[in-house]
């Protein structure tokens, strides 16, 4: 789990309490809260990151994701996803969770699958979305570009030598601990979209404290950073978390021309797959690998259970008019959704994602 502590430390995740679910090889399941855990971490073959909702510093019961990728919050193997999670909310219910959402993403696929029985007064339903954020690398970057549309090449190229011919600049691979506070803090205030200082600064030390964790900068002639982008690399995967531009340039769209130098990057990396979990919008994402993520509810027959779901469609309702930005709440809202009873199967051609 890459960026746990930048994750739990997150904006969107405070007034929430982390809950780690892991599955070992013995089959067993154990829930913590991920700064507890203290097993060598051998025996683990899966895991299930949750947050539990909180009111006034109380439990309750209530257990979602934020990941609306389904990229972060159950790390298993792909065919394994879809069990791992049953797993996980079964564990949760049986030690008094009351509401669970469980996302995560596969590789579309058709057929039905199993649906074990639950020896508990459940309620489940799902759905799947589409998603995209994910392009594959080929072993050069001509052999890449190939795989884009002709407007996304042309744009890569044409933006990269717009920018080299108004102003030299140069791709530094590595500048982690190289901006102090006070340097990340004007770049912030001088780029096209700010962000929370706060937020940026969690971002920069986990780019440069991280296992894996990179942060690059493209810098003009006269040591102005035009763009940086910050990450992680696992493996043949390297991850772009996020991207911060410079204002003032927007002719020369230096946000392209820098996706144009990190994509050479990666691949003289050795990097196989590049997952955009965040950055700026780009037109690259038409080449993405389409991907599906399924998201597992199951809710408990009793008044407490039903008491919160009925408090988030309230909320889902009034999402119309105030910001709530909580992916249970959009979720709960969710017409998508049928729900059925925990040993009941879906009819022929709907989501059988429910292992429960």
């Amino acid at each position: 789990m890459n960026w746990l502590s930048y994750f739990l430390a997150a904006s969107s995740f405070r007034g929430k309490n982390p809950c780690l679910v892991l599955i070992v090889e013995s089959g067993a399941i154990d829930t913590s809260l991920p700064r507890d855990f203290s097993s060598g971490g051998e025996d683990v073959h899966a895991a299930v990151l949750l947050f539990e909702y909180r009111l006034f510093g109380l439990p309750t019961g209530a257990f979602c994701t934020d990941d609306w990728g389904g990229f972060r919050t159950v790390v298993a193997p792909e065919a394994e996803r879809e069990a791992v999670s049953a797993m996980a909310a079964e564990a949760l219910l049986r030690n008094g969770a009351q509401l669970v959402l469980i996302s995560y993403s596969h590789l579309p696929r058709a057929g039905r699958a199993v649906i074990p029985s639950l020896n508990l007064p459940v309620l489940w339903a799902t759905r799947k979305r589409q998603k995209a954020m994910t392009l594959l690398l080929e072993p050069t970057l001509h052999a890449t570009l190939a795989t884009l549309g002709k407007s996304t090449r042309f744009n890569l190229g044409y933006y990269r030598r717009r920018l080299h011919a108004a102003t030299q600049c140069e791709l530094i691979g590595d500048i982690r601990g190289l901006l102090s506070e006070h340097e990340l803090g004007a770049i912030n205030r001088a780029s096209l979209n700010p962000i929370e200082p706060s937020e940026l600064r969690m971002q920069y030390k986990s780019a440069c404290n991280s296992p894996g964790g990179f942060l690059l900068g493209l810098r003009s002639a006269t040591g102005q950073w035009l763009s940086l982008i910050g990450g992680w690399r696992q493996g043949s995967v390297t991850v772009l978390h996020w991207q911060i531009n410079a204002a003032g340039h927007e002719r020369l769209s230096i946000g392209t021309a820098m996706r144009s130098y990190f994509l050479e990057h990666e691949i003289q990396h050795g990097s196989k797959k590049l997952i955009y979990y965040g950055g700026t919008p780009h037109s690259i994402g038409n080449s993405f690998v389409r991907e599906e993520v399924t998201d597992l509810m199951v809710r408990r027959r009793s008044l407490r259970g039903a008491a919160l779901h009925g408090v988030g469609r309230v909320l889902a309702f009034l999402r119309s008019y105030v910001t709530i930005n909580s992916q249970l709440v959009q979720a709960i809202g969710s017409d998508e959704f049928v729900w059925r009873s925990a040993n009941e199967r879906a009819p022929e051609g709907e989501p059988q994602s429910a292992p429960l």
